[in-house]
């Protein structure tokens, strides 16, 4: 393992190993909504359930990382800790006006996914894959930082036309969101804890939506 850079060609290698892999992310986003005619969000995740099948069957510290047995309950506190938050300030915050309301079966779909599907298949390939492969090249202290990273970049879609566009940005939310789940990974050698946390931040949005809208404004930067 390579310990964490120092020089500048270093840097340079790290900064360059973050882009080529966010934009490989954002290329095969990109064909599959093109191959399959499917939404944004739909495309992403056929790209995450196909990478989280792969890293389970090939990655045995995946496989070890999703064992439910044995560890803290500390760990699993976290998610219910910010759902529980996330619900107090908004019941108690309350402002008359609209309120998002789910309706249709496409959005009880999504927001389905949104709360089980896409958490697990980011954490598989996130923390399960990404951290990992970066921490090989950069040690596991700036793979933490560079992992984040990625993550943030793959919400923006990174093709390599969006890049030379100007138009990749670097969401602030979810490099949030992944550092507390790669934490969560690091420190007690799960991956579910990360997963409940994960899923518990999505469903955030829904709480704000149908309780305090006006939260979403003051919390606009952490969500995409």
């Amino acid at each position: 393992m390579r310990s964490a850079p120092t020089s500048f060609s270093e840097m340079l290698f790290a900064v360059t190993l973050v882009i080529l892999l966010a934009m490989a992310l954002g290329e095969t986003y990109a064909f599959s909504m093109r191959s399959f005619h499917v939404s944004p969000w739909i495309g992403v995740m056929i790209v995450h359930i196909l990478l989280s099948i792969a890293l389970f069957c090939f990655r045995k510290p995946v496989r070890v990382a999703l064992k439910f047995s044995g560890g803290p309950i500390l760990p699993w506190l976290f998610g219910p800790a910010v759902l529980l938050g996330a619900f107090l300030l908004a019941f108690y915050t309350q402002a008359s006006g609209s309120t998002y309301v789910i309706r249709g079966s496409s959005e009880y779909l999504y927001a389905a996914t949104m709360l089980t599907l896409i958490p697990v298949v980011e954490e598989i390939v996130f923390r399960g894959g990404v951290s990992p492969f970066m921490s090989r090249f950069v040690g596991p202290g700036w793979g933490v930082w560079l992992a984040a990273i990625v993550f943030s970049l793959a919400h923006s879609q990174p093709t390599w036309a969006r890049f030379m566009a100007f138009k990749v940005g670097l969401p602030l939310g979810p490099f949030l969101l992944g550092l507390c789940c790669d934490f969560l990974v690091r420190r007690w050698g799960r991956l579910w804890p990360a997963i409940i946390f994960h899923g518990c931040c999505n469903a955030t949005v829904y709480i704000f939506s149908a309780l305090s809208p006006a939260w979403l404004t003051h919390f606009n930067g952490l969500y995409m």
